[in-house]
């Protein structure tokens, strides 16, 4: 998932200034909005390469759009990269966690 407001994090930006006035001077104020615009993209990757990159920009990952949009691709890539014999492991199985 990637916000398109970027990384923002006070922890890491500091702005070396004698007052709060000099330090907005110097960009010391950073805006964030309430609710920030997201994309979320897929990327499959192994030894051999990458997978076309998926990007779901729109409403809600389910199961369904999942099925529909993510794993044809995967498919697609797995038997162009490797022929018939080839396992798809998600980051939700078993041995991952």
């Amino acid at each position: 998932m990637f916000d398109l407001d970027g990384i923002y994090n006070a922890q890491n930006d500091r702005i070396w200034a004698v007052d709060r006035d000099e330090a907005d001077k110097k960009g010391g104020v950073k805006q964030k909005r309430k609710f920030p615009q997201k994309v979320m993209v897929w990327l499959g990757a192994c030894s051999k390469g990458l997978t076309p990159l998926i990007i779901l920009d729109e409403g809600t990952v389910d199961h369904q759009r999942y099925i529909n949009e993510v794993l044809p691709v995967a498919l697609k890539y797995g038997n162009q990269v490797f022929g018939d014999n080839w396992t798809f492991q998600q980051d939700g199985a078993k041995p991952h966690t």
